[in-house]
């Protein structure tokens, strides 16, 4: 069961304030198992009214309403605070935590300057106190020698001397390292070939060389299988609380000010060694405090805001993928060659949370606290990560696959693909493959995760090998073909490239119904409601003749949008399955008059424009403007589709910034079609009102864009018509490519890559908070 958990910026003695907001959030949004604070609960020097709420925490005078678990923060605990610690030492601990001390009555101090604990409801915790001084750590790991989890230790003397400075040390870092949660394969010389890992004196073709390589093969194996054992062995961190940022935290991040980096310099923010740490860690949750004062001046980066010192800064980064499988080498493509090894590799991935938080009830009231509704990692089974729509890739250093990027240089990988060269960002620079390599990467019969045939909708198996596919015969073409034969070799063609008589037809660019039309229907069509596979939970309204609902992966960014309910992607759907809401008079229609009659197209019209309006009001009151598409193919679409509008929330400060009008316009001229781009509203409408078609021209359908933007000296709106016919083929994805590209925001081109999975009771609370704005 998940569990309620809240976590606090920096208290700083102001233990009143706290148990009075905490109880206000217990009562409000409770009930809550577990308080954590990052940095310090205590003043580390104490006027008398806060040293009297101390005194009163400490003797139980004051309570706090939920458990609570707070560590070093910039400086070692005060006097009284320590012997406080230390007399609740040496009492017994009954039913506390291995790690952690009960110093008071819902009171937990976690022992060590680092360390991990676990709470009773199983939440792994992992924790770096002190301040980040560069000059003292580099100081302190001069001289040492190479630090080695497997033989690193230190003794409990060593552990309490660590406690006594107010600075991370090198024994701070590595008493993490050293955990079996932070655990990494060593640097893989298993990598190397037989030859390499032999020692060379045996004679090539002689048994004591074939007894070296076999030595080396198995030796190669072991080490292989030991890695593995350590990442899927490791026990999974839910939170990482550190005093200090780590350093390259903001790389991928979006850059936009809208999205929202919290201070210019943030960027130059952090700590290698803590970077280091939660690179190894990979945790659900990684919390931060940003500089403050306490932070050495040498440390701090040039032209940092004074706010930023005296209350901090939230910021909430996008979730990042770590791939740990880029530490396994050639064991991962072993490992991918098979159902079972890529569902293990799947495993592998991990999906982090970066949060920082902002000094308690600070004045500027910059957001202090956040809370979560998380299960513990450690008890839930192992499945595949579920990988957010607005992840990015891990801003740290991974190991690249076997025989690359082990020069120490970053990997660029995509999020799926952790270390992966060839994959992600980097596909455009690769050489072409050969007929071979492609032949050989294509072999496999099943294919990864989330695919799905476009023929037959059903994953399991590639297009080529899907048993509905039919082998369509040869359509005539243009250039002829002569056939011989040859005794005992078949039948040979030989194309002639000679022109053929002009009286001759000559095959047109693109043949209609070049493979079958798939029917669907509602027991099988995505947005009929009969589906019994539809998702209701994603359902907004449900009117007479159509629908108002949520999309999988959704259009939504930060940088973009801010509508309250995350609503800033929706659908308007008829309730009847049609392709199409035209007259019945229209040329689109001439083959196919579609299902629905006249008068219930319509009211289905008047009632989706109504619901169009009252979505876009909304959005415009949070400035935000309207962008809304719908694409219809009638005869030349493989699967006949049911008609959709689809609607985006973009603020109407970025449309103005980012010019979207016109990039979109740009991008709409550049596709060729038959017929051009409509920008008139005489145009369009007469589009809509036509009765036959040009001569010789088969209409399929149209494409319709319009921008509504209200903000002050703006256009108001503009609109694009494309009048499609069989011979011009469109994107599908067309507004998803283009505004993922000027947006910088490649994840959001595709919906499946954009797919979130959410509860559906989450699912069902967006959809009712949005119903009930649009009621008000």
């Amino acid at each position: 069961m998940p569990e309620k958990i809240l976590l606090v910026g920096p208290v700083n003695g102001r233990l009143k304030d706290l148990v009075s907001k905490v109880s206000a959030i217990q009562s409000k949004h409770g009930p809550f198992t577990s308080l954590f604070i990052l940095g310090d609960l205590f003043h580390p020097s104490p006027a008398d009214s806060l040293l009297a709420q101390q005194t009163d925490l400490l003797s139980n005078k004051l309570h706090l309403p939920i458990p609570t678990y707070f560590y070093q923060g910039t400086t070692p605990l005060s006097p009284a605070v320590a012997e406080a610690v230390a007399t609740a030492a040496t009492q017994p601990q009954k039913d506390v935590p291995q790690g952690l001390v009960k110093v008071a009555e819902n009171l937990f101090w976690a022992r060590g300057k680092s360390g991990v604990f676990v709470t009773k409801q199983g939440f792994r915790v992992a924790f770096v106190g002190g301040v980040w001084d560069s000059a003292k750590f580099t100081l302190g790991i001069e001289g040492e020698a190479q630090f080695d989890a497997e033989t690193w230790y230190e003794s409990e003397a060593q552990l309490e001397q660590d406690e006594q400075e107010a600075h991370i040390t090198p024994a701070t870092i590595h008493r993490l390292l050293a955990h079996p949660s932070f655990r990494l394969p060593s640097t893989p010389s298993s990598h190397l070939p037989s030859s390499q890992a032999s020692n060379g004196t045996a004679k090539p073709g002689t048994l004591a060389a074939a007894r070296a390589s076999a030595s080396a093969t198995q030796a190669r194996q072991a080490a292989q299988d030991a890695a593995l054992n350590i990442l899927t062995s490791r026990p999974p961190i839910d939170l990482l609380l550190t005093n200090c940022w780590p350093t390259g935290i903001t790389l991928f991040s979006t850059t936009d000010p809208l999205g929202g980096l919290p201070d210019s310099t943030a960027r130059m923010w952090g700590s290698p060694a803590l970077a280091r740490l939660a690179s190894h860690a990979c945790p659900r949750y990684h919390f931060s405090l940003a500089p403050s004062s306490a932070t050495p001046l040498q440390d701090l980066p040039v032209g940092i805001e004074q706010d930023t010192l005296d209350m901090g800064a939230f910021w909430e980064r996008a979730p990042y993928v770590t791939d740990l499988s880029s530490h396994l080498g050639e064991q991962r493509q072993l490992l991918d060659a098979t159902p079972a090894g890529r569902r293990q590799l799947e495993g592998l991935k991990v999906v982090t949370r970066f949060v920082s938080l902002a000094r308690f009830a600070n004045e500027k009231k910059r957001r202090w606290f956040l809370a979560l509704n998380l299960s513990p990692a450690g008890g839930q089974e192992a499945q595949a990560v579920v990988v957010p729509g607005n992840a990015t890739q891990t801003p740290y250093f991974t190991p690249g696959p076997p025989g690359r990027g082990q020069n120490g240089k970053r990997s660029t990988a995509a999020v799926q693909g952790g270390g992966d060269m060839d994959s992600g960002p980097n596909f455009r620079f690769q050489e072409p493959r050969n007929k071979r390599q492609k032949a050989e990467a294509g072999s496999a019969e099943i294919p990864p995760p989330g695919y799905i045939c476009r023929i037959c909708n059903v994953e399991g198996h590639y297009i080529r090998a899907c048993p509905s596919k039919q082998e369509q015969p040869p359509h005539p073409s243009s250039t002829s073909t002569a056939t011989t034969s040859t005794e005992g070799r078949g039948v040979v063609q030989v194309k002639s490239q000679m022109p053929l008589p002009a009286v001759l037809p000559v095959k047109p660019s693109f043949t209609p119904h070049a493979r079958p039309m798939i029917p669907v229907g509602p027991s099988n069509c995505w947005f009929c409601l009969s589906n019994p596979s539809v998702t209701k939970s994603l359902i907004v309204s449900i009117g007479a003749e159509s629908y108002l609902v949520f999309p999988k992966g959704a259009f939504v960014d930060a940088s973009i949008s801010r509508v309250p309910a995350d609503a800033a992607h929706l659908l308007v759907v008829p309730l009847s399955h049609t392709s199409n809401l035209l007259p019945r008079t229209h040329p689109v229609l001439a083959a196919d008059a579609g299902d629905a009659t006249e008068e219930e197209g319509q009211r289905t019209r008047a009632e989706m424009e109504a619901t169009k309006a009252g979505v876009r009001a909304i959005w415009a009151r949070t400035g935000h403007a309207m962008l809304e598409w719908t694409l219809v193919r009638v005869r030349t679409s493989s699967r006949m589709t049911h008609f959709q509008t689809q609607l985006v929330a973009l603020l109407q400060s970025v449309v103005a910034e980012r010019n979207v009008g016109q990039a979109l316009d740009d991008a709409l001229t550049a596709i060729p079609t038959h017929a051009g781009v409509l920008r008139a509203q005489a145009d369009i409408d007469a589009f809509f009102s036509l009765h036959h078609a040009e001569e010789g021209e088969q209409l399929d359908g149209y494409f319709h864009l319009a921008l509504h933007d209200d903000a002050e000296g703006s256009a108001g709106k503009k609109e694009w018509l494309v009048p499609l016919t069989v011979r011009d083929r469109f994107p599908v994805q067309f507004v998803r490519s283009t505004l993922a590209k000027l947006f910088e925001l490649p994840h959001l081109a595709d919906w499946k890559t954009s797919a979130v999975q959410e509860s559906e009771q989450v699912e069902k609370e967006r959809s009712a908070q949005f119903r009930k704005m649009l009621s008000s």
